[in-house]
This record gives structure tokens, sequence and C-alpha cells, in this order.
């Protein structure tokens, strides 16, 4: 009997040393990265049975079994893997996993182990590993084009300073900020750039570098008059993306003088943003002044700017007159009212400066159903000359269908707030008097539409009488044009004696009324990029109109009407080199207007972003959630490097632990399963921190008390049964 005491008193003093010594362990890794803590259990060893149970009678119960313990046995050590604390350290390769799953490192031969401490760096060749055994972690590494090829094995992940990033050609340019309705145009200067003009509507001249500009044709002759010698056709400057309006007015004072044979003609640039063609003793007759491209197309804006500047039929000629001894200005070039430039890169990584020019539109419109009559010019850009208090009349000896009327009939007198469709109603009214089957229309391009299905009209001439005292003017005035039929032109009749006709049962057209004062709520741009001149670029002008509410609207229209509201692709070649001989692809890029805005703050229209870069370093890394490192490089682009894999297994309790925060597989544990972290079971990572020991200090204590107490009454067997066994041998002397 004492002897079995003893027995178990001692299996017990060994069981709560195994207690102990568990506790011990745990607390002196209270503060080990990724340790988890030990769990100890027991479980009674033997039992000698004194008697055996026994079952009831009909006379007597039953009896329960006698059974003697023989001790105590430390049945499991358990792995208790709850999830420890999280300490932010800001340190990029330190990293946690929040949830199940371990880190697998390699030992470079094919052995694997195990652990959740996460407190990596990096060795002299890149290789991500624990610093305290040199074990690499593993994972999946990409190309280098940033792809992972999952259906590869996982290797120790690398980390290479020493890559590159692709240069990546500009694709796509957005464009964002106001253009500011404040803004007034400024006449262009001497040393302002051909390719970036606008002319004095705000349209862009659309020239490009190789453009040439040349002397068409024109007459020269001298005072008193000689022979008059005609001009040969002449070029006289080749477009670069640096060419001046000086250089310009240079190149034309130097040709015209080796042309003529004159040593006192001069061209210069006006302050008025004009070219002044200035003579001594000599005149120039119809000098024509065009430009082609590359390929011979003529760019007819040129052609409109050198005609002179006025408000007559002389500014529509497109040519140059320039008596003895006077000068003549030509149509007048803006500068753009908004500038701005950025960096795009081409396929080698190149930086090319693309800029961006904005002019408003100033041109003036069709007159519409509400157009104050005070307000409108014709074709020629003439002020009509009506004002309040204008009467407009119909002239005598006009036939409207029924005879010549033998005085001045009056259809409108004007007032602050009279309109051309209070016009159109006047004269439709004034005709159907005649013929009830007339109509007036106003077409959108600002003319009249007259249509009779009966009477015709010969020589409809309409006067104004400016103070509608009853004097009404007999010349052509700006409104007698107008009067003129469509397809006689601007210049037909000088004096409108002519008049509107029409025949019987026919429709006719007017000539087109214009707004003075209505700006388009709209403005032009001009992109000037670097391009080889054999290779002029596509799609670099444009038009943005906007809502009433300064939001982008649209591309304006086709010629058939349609609304363009796809973003312009404007295509060129930086340097005109082949690819083969080390020249660099076309650019394509599509430039993404939408995001511009018109209203009254500040001009501040510019590209806000362009997805191209050029070649790039490794600079720095950053980890996400899934694993993934993604490497962000000098160029600002970035690539992913590799994916960081988390192993997880079907029994973690069965794993062994191997010192240095390791585990290893067991039979009882399972393979190993690597898969992405964030999937199925595993948890995720979490960069720049660690998780700590899962150690609860306040619990570690309890359980040494309830060790050392159990611990001391083991011991106490152990006494006490020794006492007695002394009194048994004490009995035989």
């Amino acid at each position: 009997m004492t002897l079995r005491s003893l027995f178990s008193g001692v299996s017990g003093l060994q069981a709560q040393s195994n207690a102990l010594d568990t506790i011990g362990n745990n607390i002196a890794n209270v503060n080990t990265v990724g340790y988890k803590r030990a769990r100890i259990t027991f479980a009674d060893l033997l039992y000698q049975n004194m008697a055996g149970a026994t079952g009831a009678t009909a006379q007597l119960g039953g009896t329960n079994p006698v059974q003697i313990g023989l001790g105590v046995r430390t049945d499991t050590v358990d792995s208790i893997f709850t999830q420890g604390n999280s300490q932010q350290t800001g340190r990029m390769l330190d990293l946690s996993i929040r949830g199940d799953g371990f880190f697998q490192l390699s030992t470079g031969e094919g052995g694997a182990f195990f652990t959740r401490a996460g407190n990596f760096s990096l060795d002299e060749q890149g290789f991500i590993t624990q610093p305290g055994t040199g074990l690499r972690l593993i994972g999946q590494v990409a190309n280098d084009q940033g792809d992972i090829d999952t259906s590869m094995p996982p290797q120790p992940v690398q980390v290479n300073f020493s890559a590159l990033s692709e240069a990546i050609p500009t694709d796509s340019a957005v464009l964002g900020g106001n253009l500011s309705t404040s803004e007034i145009p400024t006449a262009a200067s001497s040393l302002n750039t051909l390719v970036s003009a606008f002319n004095e509507d705000g349209l862009a001249m659309g020239l490009q570098a190789g453009d040439t500009i040349r002397i068409e044709s024109g007459s020269h002759n001298t005072v008193p008059p000689t022979v008059l010698t005609a001009l040969t056709q002449t070029d006289i400057l080749t477009i670069s993306r640096t060419s001046t309006l000086g250089e310009l007015a240079d190149a034309l004072t130097t040709a015209i003088r080796n042309l003529t044979g004159s040593t006192s003609f001069d061209v210069n640039v006006d302050p008025s943003g004009s070219f002044k063609f200035e003579a001594g003793s000599e005149i120039l007759n119809d000098l024509v002044i065009t430009a082609v491209d590359i390929n011979g197309n003529e760019k007819t804006q040129v052609r409109q700017l050198f005609s002179e500047a006025g408000t007559g039929n002389e500014g529509l000629d497109g040519n140059i007159d320039v008596t003895s001894n006077s000068f003549t200005l030509s149509r007048a070039l803006r500068q753009a009212d908004v500038t701005s430039s950025t960096e795009v890169f081409d396929s080698q990584g190149n930086a090319r400066t693309v800029v961006t020019t904005y002019a408003r539109d100033t041109r003036n419109v069709p007159g519409q159903d509400d157009t104050l009559l005070t307000n409108l010019f014709d074709d020629a850009e003439r002020s009509s000359g009506i004002t309040v208090g204008s009467t407009i009349v119909i002239a005598a000896t006009s036939d409207l269908g029924a005879g010549v009327i033998g005085s001045d009939l009056t259809i409108t007198t004007v007032t602050a707030g009279t309109t051309l469709d209070d016009l159109r109603a006047d004269l439709e009214a004034a005709l159907v008097a005649v013929d009830p089957t007339r109509t007036v229309t106003l077409s959108p391009d600002g003319s009249f539409q007259i249509s009779s299905g009966g009477a015709a009209i010969t020589d409809m001439r309409i006067l104004v009488d400016p103070d509608g005292g009853g004097a009404a003017s007999p010349g052509a005035t700006p409104l007698t044009r107008m009067f003129n039929n469509r397809n006689m032109g601007v210049d037909a009749s000088a004096l409108g004696i002519d008049g509107f006709t029409m025949g019987a049962s026919t429709t006719d057209g007017t000539n087109t009324f214009h707004n003075m004062n209505t700006l388009l709520n709209s403005w032009n741009y001009q992109i000037v990029v670097p391009h080889d001149v054999s290779t002029p670029p596509s799609a670099t002008t444009g038009r943005l109109v906007f809502k009433a509410n300064g939001t982008f609207d649209s591309y304006g229209v086709m010629p058939d009407g349609t609304l363009v509201t796809t973003n312009p692709v404007v295509e060129f070649d930086p340097d005109g080199t082949d690819p083969e001989n080390g020249g660099v692809d076309t650019l394509t890029v599509q430039f993404d207007f939408t995001g511009v805005s018109q209203n009254a703050s500040l001009s501040s229209a510019a590209i806000l972003s362009q997805d191209g870069s050029p070649v790039g370093r490794l600079e720095t890394i950053n980890i996400s959630p899934d694993g993934t490192i993604n490497g962000v490089f000098s160029n600002g682009s970035t690539r992913t490097l590799a994916q960081i894999l988390v192993a997880s297994f079907a029994n973690v309790g069965g794993l062994v632990r191997n010192g240095d925060n390791l585990y290893i597989e067991s039979s009882n544990s399972g393979e190993p399963i690597l898969g992405s972290p964030g999937t199925l079971s595993r948890g995720v990572i979490q960069s720049t921190e660690l998780e700590l020991s899962n150690v609860d200090i306040s619990e570690e204590f309890v359980n040494l008390i309830l060790a050392q107490r159990a611990f001391q009454a083991n011991a106490r067997i152990i006494t006490t049964g020794d006492e007695v066994l002394n009194e048994v041998i004490n009995l035989k002397r």
C-alpha cells in the first residue's frame, strides 16, 4: 500500500516537473516573435483492481468496482496557434500573417521549414532570408513583364535592385483645368512661332515643321511704270518647330527684293499681329502667298492670312496689293490665349515635349431667331448700320409680284429689342399680302429662305432709313447686299440695285446674316509635337465646344453635321528613323479633353497625366496583403516582382518544433499546401508589422502557482510514505 503511494508521488513529481518546464519555456519566450505557447495535459496512469463491480439482485443492490490508482503521466504538450498581438515596426520586410498559415523557408537543398516569425531581411544577393538562420523565403517570381506563371514551382524570393523597368510609350494623355472666359486675345509678335499661331478669329493655323511657305504669283511694276513683271513661284521658307513670324517677314523681304530688284521693299510684323508690306516707288499687284505641306497639299489658311486687312471686299480676294510709297496690312495673327507643355515618352523612354495651345473662338456666329438687328453684319464683316429708330423698307421700283411699287414700303421700325425673327415675320407679312402662298424662314446658316407658290419677285431691294425720317439710303448698305440672291455672292451688285429676284413658284435664299457681338461657346486647340518633317503629324488641331454651364460638350461637328464626341488621336514620328535602324516607334497618343472646363476663373488647362514612362531603376518595394511584392521604379512605374506564398496544414498541431522559431512537418501534420495569402483558410500578409508571442504572462503565472502547489503536494506524499515505511520496519524490532 505504501509503495503504491510512493509510486504515485514520484509520477506526480515527474508530471508537475514537466508542467513547470512547459510553463517556464512559455514565460522564457514571452517576447519571442511568432512564438506559440505550449499547453501540457495529464492522464492518470494505471489502476489496481481490488474488487470488481457486481450487479444488483432481487435481494441486494449492486457494488461498484474498487480500484487504487498508480500515478499520473504527461498526456500531451499542445502548441496553441491562436493569433498573437501585432507590433508596428515600419520596416518593409517585417511581415506578419493575420490568420492561419506559415511562411515556408528553404535550405536551398530541398529541406523545408515553416515559421510564423516574419522578421526577414535581404542578403547580399537580394534573397529574402531569416537573418538568424540564413534560410530563404519561398514564393513565386515574376518575369520581366511582371507576370507570374503559377504553373512554375515555388522558389526562393529574390529582389534584384539592379532591375530596370522598360520604357512605356505614351498611349493616352488626360487634360483638365479651365479655359477662362475672361481671356483677352493678344496680337502675335515677331517672336511667336508659326507652328503655335492662331488667326485673328482664334482658328489654329495648323502649320507644321516641314511646311513650305511660298510666293505663288503676283506682278511688279515701278512708278513711273516701266515693264510689268510677273512674279514666279518661289519657295521662301521651310518651317521648323522654332520658326518665328519675324523670320517669315525677313524671308518675305528677301524673296520679294530678289524677285523685283527692289532695294526698299520691306515686310515687318506689325503690332496688330499683321504682316506689314511697305513699298517704295513700286507697285505689287495680286501678290499671292501660300503654304504647302511635304506632300504638296496647300494650307489654305495661309492664303487667307495674306489677304488685306479691313472690313470690305478687299479682304476676301486672297492676295495682297501694295501701292507705291504706301503700305498694306495682311490679316492678323494671334498668340495662344493659353499654353502649357508636358513630356510624353517614346518607345525607348526618351522624353518628348508636347505643347498644347488654346485660343478662344471669336468668330461671329450665323444669325439666329433672337439675334438683335442692331448686332448684324454681313459676310465681309461689315456692320449692318442698323440702329434703334431705323426703319427698314422695301424700296420703290421693287416688284413683289403685282407690279412695281411706286414708293418705299415700310416693313420694320427697329427698337432695342427687334430681332432677326421680327424682320423675318414682318417681311413675310409684306410678301404674303401680295401672294398668300409665300413663306420666309431663317436657315441655320443665317440666310433667309423665301418660297412662293405663285407670283415671282423681281429686284426686291431692302433699304435702311437710318433715323426713320422717310429718306431711306439709296446706296448699297450691308443689309442691302444681304438681300441679294445667295448665288450671286457678297460682291454682286456693288450698289445693291439688282436686289433679290425669284421666279414664280420657286424657293431661293438671300445672303447670310451674322451676329456681330456673340462669341462662340468654344475654343480651338493646337497640339505642337516633335516630328520628322517627312512624316507630318495627324489630327493636331481641333475644336472644344462647351455647354452653357461651362462643362465639356463635344469636339464640334463634322461638315455633314455629325457631332464629334470621340477623343482626338495624334500620331507622330519623333525622330524619322526606322526602329530597325535604331529609331523609335511612331507615337500614337489619344488626347482626352473631356475634363477641360470653360468658366470665369483663371485659365489652367493642361495635360494632367499621361501613361508613358522612361526607363527606371528599382528604388523600393511594397508588399500587399496577398503577398505580392511590387517594385517601385525611379520612373514612377510599378511592376510585380514576386509573390510570397503561405503554407497551410491539415493538422497544425502535428508540426514538430525545431528551434529557431521553426517547425517541420511530421507524419501527423499532413503535407504543406502552398498558396496565395488570403485564399482558402490561409491568412493575409501584413507588411511593416510583426506577430508577437501569444503567451499570456498572467495566465502563465497562475499555471505556475498551480504546478508548484501540485509539485509540493506530491513531494509530501513521498515523505509521508517514507515515514510510514519506517514505522513498518520498526514493527519487527
